[in-house]
């Protein structure tokens, strides 16, 4: 597809309990396991942290918090041995239930309503950080201040994108066929055209050395970039 084009997403603008909004969120949650994200976290989790999860974990751009809340529970049966979680957003959504299952489970859970750039340069260090589409919503100005910020708070970073191809366009396209809302059926399409390809990522990591980055396909859909701090 041509390059990136960055048009405002309708969900952003509504009040959460919209109840275009509130249809919209019941459309990602179905999606997720769809576009094989829970499948993606789990196994990213596993593989960068087997032993216990990482002690403070972020999720930027969170909203209601359900694909977190669902991969740590799959990927830590066990619990979270006191491990911080803090969901990220201007307008978080996260349901009660959802930090009171977290904290059954030995997670402590904390919601911040809060820009993420002001958040991240003012918030404690941090384990790990992730972004289930998330980053799509910046300019390249604005996923490399993001970038350098992250790069002196954390020890790693994840990130689920949309891919930019044609097959992923028509895909969108096409979720009317299985119900989902006209704000997801607009939101999906235009996600997909701010989407990443190749190694658009990658270049603006302009950390110093010593981090090992990984960006790739993650199925038809997904595009996946890391940085972890090496040794």
């Amino acid at each position: 597809m041509k390059a990136r084009v960055l048009t405002p997403e309708l969900l952003d603008s509504l009040s959460p309990d919209d109840p275009a909004a509130q249809a919209s969120r019941r459309d990602l949650r179905r999606l997720h396991p769809l576009l094989g994200q829970i499948g993606l976290w789990t196994r990213w989790f596993q593989e960068n942290f087997p032993v216990r999860p990482p002690g403070s974990l972020a999720d930027l751009g969170a909203g209601d918090g359900c694909l977190l809340g669902t991969v740590l529970l799959r990927a830590y049966p066990k619990g979270g041995h006191g491990a911080r979680i803090f969901f990220v957003d201007r307008q978080p959504v996260v349901p009660e239930s959802t930090l009171a299952h977290l904290r059954r489970c030995n997670w402590l859970p904390t919601i911040m309503a809060a820009d993420v750039f002001d958040w991240l340069e003012e918030g404690p260090p941090l384990e790990a950080t992730l972004a289930n589409l998330f980053l799509h919503h910046f300019d390249e100005a604005g996923i490399t201040r993001l970038f350098s910020t992250l790069a002196g708070k954390s020890a790693s970073f994840a990130a689920a994108e949309p891919r930019r191809n044609l097959f992923a366009w028509c895909a969108a396209r096409s979720l009317g066929l299985i119900g989902c809302h006209p704000v997801t059926r607009h939101d999906a399409r235009v996600s997909v055209e701010a989407g990443f390809a190749g190694q658009e990522l990658r270049r603006l990591w302009h950390a110093s050395p010593g981090w090992h980055l990984v960006e790739q396909d993650a199925g038809p859909f997904t595009h996946f970039f890391c940085a972890r701090k090496s040794g």
